[in-house]
């Protein structure tokens, strides 16, 4: 229902996304999952028509984005970053306006209004100008926008963001029930949301796709791999090449303490086995001085942060920088 094949989108010489592929089928949900700054508005911008790809092709429901984009637009809801609201219409009013829009037929509208209100719990504010709505009640109009019509495929870029944790949990709700029959892309930074919601996850980190996988093939490589933090104080290409001759050891990342003047902080991506800890603290002391020797637990979010080398503590592995 959605698939890019080697899409490349720059704006004058400066290259956004950089060759990206990846589908979405029907009746699956996919999470974009990339911390901000990776790409993902942009991506999704062009599944949505609203710019095009340098080369390559963007396809939804069949149809070429760059060719036939009014076809597209027809199976398509997109619910965006800032949902786009007319402040002086109250809700109702919005909505129709929108319906009429998607060329939703008369006679359909009633009800059309009637199922979206509802999935979207918007009973309460349905005569309140746009401008009054909390951010909440807002990001709950966009998502009933993008609702009207019956679209085969949805995207969501960002879609509980504002959200209080009650509505969190009724608009997944209303992804999930949507997703049953339908083709659902969100695009979030927040890794439990595609955990709960997603049947596959494609990460992305300036503009390449890093990975496709289900969570749980995510959590299967979170299995086999986890990591080993060390502080510790030396020369630090001493260090650092004393820890990548330890087998088992397969990416660093070190940078300085964050309080103690003269120490690192090395984050090791190692392999799940036995005696890793005792040979990487063996390391160190023949290179250096160990403060503390730390074994972390392989986690999802960790498999996550390794691919995009996050700043706060995440590794940067070997096979990130072959993937980048």
């Amino acid at each position: 229902m959605i698939e890019l094949d080697n899409v490349v989108k720059r704006y004058g010489s400066k290259t956004i996304i950089h060759n990206i592929s990846f589908d979405v089928k029907k009746g699956e949900i996919v999470g974009f999952l990339g911390p901000n700054g990776a790409g993902k508005t942009t991506t999704m911008r062009m599944i949505a028509g609203f710019t095009e790809a340098t080369s390559g092709t963007v396809t939804v429901a069949g149809y070429d984005m760059a060719t036939q984009r009014n076809e597209a637009a027809a199976r398509l809801g997109y619910l965006p970053e800032s949902p786009p609201l007319y402040d002086v219409l109250d809700v109702t009013t919005y909505l129709r306006f929108v319906a009429h829009a998607k060329g939703v037929p008369a006679a359909r509208i009633p009800h059309e209004l009637d199922r979206v209100i509802a999935a979207c719990r918007l009973e309460a504010v349905t005569t309140k100008e746009c401008y009054k709505l909390s951010k909440g009640y807002k990001q709950r109009v966009g998502l009933a926008q993008a609702l009207l019509g019956d679209p085969s495929v949805l995207l969501l870029d960002e879609p509980t963001a504002g959200l209080d944790p009650g509505q969190i949990q009724e608009t997944r709700e209303v992804i999930r029930n949507f997703g049953r029959e339908n083709s659902v892309l969100i695009s979030t930074h927040i890794l439990p949301e595609v955990t709960l919601i997603c049947q596959r996850v494609a990460i992305i980190n300036g503009g390449r796709v890093l990975a496709v996988d289900s969570p749980e093939g995510l959590q299967r490589k979170a299995d086999q791999s986890n990591s080993v933090i060390v502080d510790a104080s030396g020369d630090t290409h001493a260090l650092e090449q004393s820890l990548r001759a330890v087998d088992g050891v397969t990416g660093l990342l070190i940078r300085p303490h964050p309080v103690r003047s003269g120490v690192h902080s090395i984050d090791c991506l190692v392999h799940n086995e036995e005696g890793i800890e005792a040979r990487i603290a063996r390391a160190v002391t023949g290179a250096g001085e160990l403060f503390r020797l730390e074994r972390r637990q392989p986690t999802l979010e960790n498999v996550f942060l390794s691919y995009i080398g996050h700043e706060g503590g995440a590794i940067n592995a070997d096979t990130h920088k072959e993937a980048a």
